[in-house]
């Protein structure tokens, strides 16, 4: 596949190679000035493995075998499912379509000629309109805005943004269980999908101020040791939630008491932090959630994600009121054992102020934030403190 420039060069689009490593690593280094937090573009271990690895699809732009642009599609083809991210050219080509041509020709390859993907994702800087309107003129729809989740010079708020192959909702799971804080981000893409009615479910809330008895939380960094229990919690179904896909854990949040663990990845650069599992044996689930995030913030982690099942209400219910906030809503996400895609949303937690100073989003993005900003204003009047302060150990 080729692309031929205003000048008249000839763009050459190959797959990546071993042989690309360092030229991977300089055009990122160019690109965002050394600030880019992805390990996956700067350590020439990861490259290596990335570039052999059936799961990934890298595609290189290349003029006179120069790398000038870059772009990643991971794979996971048990729920056919994909994610395109670290896009980047070269300032100097930017504006000649290079990154359209590389993402359409992904898309078409994993959606399309293959079929290994029925629904791929992005998540776009919204420092400015231009990677929204590049994905929305390639067919993605957003759904979603994750506040403060990032930090390259200063804290970023992300869109989520999904591209729907032509299969995708033929074998969707409908009309799924929400609780009412959250159908205005399933109306919004009820809206753009033209879906059906979701089902509303009322369930009793609790007291996001009441915390209950402090649970101690030990941090294990032995990578080879969390992942040995990882993997083997996940075989022998011990686990109550695994699913954040493309992501190991790095870190290890284990309850004194024996009572839980929290499998988390943690991105020391810029503070982004990603629940990937759990296992609890106790009785409440959301005082162990809330005592784990007291010490994840501890920690160092300025931001912390979680994604739910949107035919859990009960778990919608308990995010919540772990003063969780809802980001996204992501329609026809993961494959169930029953062979239907289920819709999931995205909490995330935030454990600095938030700031939307510099934003500039797309119409359904606006809409996504006006419905986040509903949901922390309920938060914050839910936790004005009373007269009485008992709940601080209650």
């Amino acid at each position: 596949m080729q692309l031929k420039l205003q000048d008249k060069r000839d763009v050459r689009f190959d797959n990546a190679s071993k042989d690309d490593i360092q030229a991977i690593i300089d055009l990122y280094i160019k690109v965002y000035n050394g600030k880019y937090t992805l390990p996956e573009v700067a350590d020439p271990a990861i490259i290596a493995r990335k570039v052999e690895d059936p799961g990934y699809l890298w595609i290189l732009a290349k003029i006179e075998g120069r790398v000038v642009g870059s772009v990643i599609f991971a794979i996971d083809p048990v729920n056919k499912f994909g994610k395109t991210y670290a896009a980047a050219v070269l300032n100097e080509f930017r504006g000649q379509d290079l990154m359209r041509t590389m993402v359409r020709h992904g898309l078409k390859l994993l959606t399309e000629k293959t079929r290994v993907c029925d629904v791929i994702y992005a998540t776009t800087r919204t420092v400015s309109f231009a990677p929204q309107v590049v994905l929305e003129h390639l067919g993605f729809m957003s759904m979603g805005i994750f506040p403060n989740v990032r930090k390259v010079e200063s804290f970023e708020t992300h869109g989520l943004e999904v591209y729907l192959g032509p299969y995708c909702l033929e074998h969707r799971r409908p009309a799924p269980p929400i609780i009412p804080e959250l159908q205005e981000f399933y109306n919004i893409v009820k809206k753009e999908l033209n879906l059906e009615d979701c089902q509303t479910v009322i369930i009793e809330e609790q007291d996001p101020r009441k915390m209950g008895p402090a649970v101690k939380f030990e941090v294990n960094e032995d990578l080879d040791e969390i992942r040995r229990k990882f993997y083997s919690y996940q075989d022998k179904d011990l686990m109550l939630k695994v699913f954040f896909p493309f992501t190991d854990p790095n870190l290890l949040f284990s309850a004194c008491d024996g009572s839980a663990d929290f499998f988390v990845n943690f991105n020391r650069l810029d503070g982004n932090g990603v629940i990937l599992g759990y296992r609890y044996d106790g009785k409440d689930l959301r005082n162990a959630l809330m005592w784990f995030c007291e010490d994840a913030a501890k920690s160092g982690m300025r931001y912390i994600e979680m994604l739910v099942n949107a035919f859990k209400p009960e778990m919608q219910r308990l995010a919540l009121d772990a003063k969780f906030l809802p980001n996204a809503y992501f329609p026809a996400m993961r494959m169930s054992d029953n062979g239907l895609r289920e819709d999931y949303l995205a909490f995330s937690r935030s454990f600095e102020s938030l700031d939307f100073m510099d934003l500039h989003l797309i119409d359904n993005n606006r809409q996504f934030l006006d419905a986040f900003m509903k949901c922390w204003y309920n938060l914050l009047v839910r936790c004005q403190p009373d007269f009485d302060e008992e709940w601080r150990i209650g």
